[in-house]
């Protein structure tokens, strides 16, 4: 079945207009209504959260919540070529609180993916009363990291999805020419945030590590799934788990169900650096084993989300 969205024009100051995807009932009452912001990688779209929030495990989530989608400029299928530049990742972290404004929204959950992580952390730091909490997927603090169907860019591949190759480029040289957010993080992030990542092995591990090493105690916790890059595609199931997890630790959604495993034990690590018996901060990551029990109490601060390694 075909989901339904509604679809507003929102102009951003000094970015123009963006096209907003809202999925759900934008005319419901929002005062107890939890509300999610999207915002997507270079090469992906709306779609890409839009089928997440459609995931089985998520269907109670999404119907009792608010999703707004944010397409961004020139990223929609069959766009016209951009007549400008692609605006920097910083200045849409900075405006992108207008589509809150003009929506008559009060407080997100706000989420991105790769290139759409870095802007959403940006608008966390910017907005801070104006997000409940952060969840960023394949975040990059520093250096440029593509997913692997960018690697078919110029080879055309990616015409196939119906997006726009001269404008995903201008998306992907912004992103390059992104500023580095690791100080951002660690002085000016001052929401519950959720980092999710591949396994050890992904290329997105270590800055998700180096990311939580800088936050401050308790604020932070990382998803780790082993054997998948793209946790948000490929593993939709252990994100759902997390995500509601993550968000009844907010106090959002308290009566959906998790649909996880009660009669195995995962393993966590800790979240952030904890001090020792002289008073000196360990950063080293602690393995411990937690109940299912344990693990079903929504307390963000005392339960890490950490390696899931699956």
């Amino acid at each position: 079945m075909e989901t339904k969205l509604s679809k507003h024009v929102v102009n951003l100051e000094s970015v123009g207009p963006v096209d907003v995807l809202v999925q759900g009932d934008l005319d419901k009452d929002k005062g107890g209504e939890s509300v999610f912001l999207t915002l997507h990688d270079v090469g992906g779209s709306h779609d890409d959260w839009v089928n997440f929030f459609n995931h089985e495990d998520m269907r109670e989530t999404r119907d009792r919540s608010l999703i707004v989608h944010v397409s961004l400029p020139g990223q929609q299928e069959g766009a016209e070529d951009l007549d400008k530049e692609f605006p920097s990742l910083a200045s849409l972290g900075m405006s992108l609180v207008t589509i809150l404004d003009q929506l008559r929204i009060a407080r997100v959950v706000v989420m991105g993916e790769g290139a759409g992580a870095n802007i959403a952390a940006r608008f966390a730091a910017n907005h801070p009363s104006r997000v409940s909490g952060l969840i960023v997927a394949n975040v990059k603090h520093a250096f440029a990291s593509f997913p692997a169907k960018l690697k078919t860019l110029n080879s055309g591949k990616l015409s196939d999805t119906g997006l726009n190759l001269k404008n995903v480029a201008k998306y992907k040289a912004a992103y390059k020419a992104r500023e580095e957010i690791l100080t951002l993080f660690s002085s000016s992030l001052t929401v519950d945030s959720l980092i999710i990542c591949g396994g050890n092995n992904s290329a997105c591990a270590r800055a998700a590590e180096e990311i939580l090493s800088v936050m401050p105690v308790g604020k932070c916790s990382i998803l780790k799934v082993e054997e998948v890059d793209r946790v948000l595609t490929e593993a939709g199931d252990k994100l759902a788990d997390s995500v509601i997890l993550f968000c009844q630790g907010l106090g959002l959604v308290p009566s959906v169900q998790r649909k996880v495993s009660r009669s195995r034990s995962i393993i966590g690590v800790s979240t952030a650096a904890e001090e020792t018996e002289d008073g000196d901060k360990q950063t080293d990551m602690k393995t411990r084993k937690i109940s299912m029990e344990m693990f079903d109490i929504p307390n963000i601060r005392r339960l890490s989300l950490s390696s899931h390694n699956i």
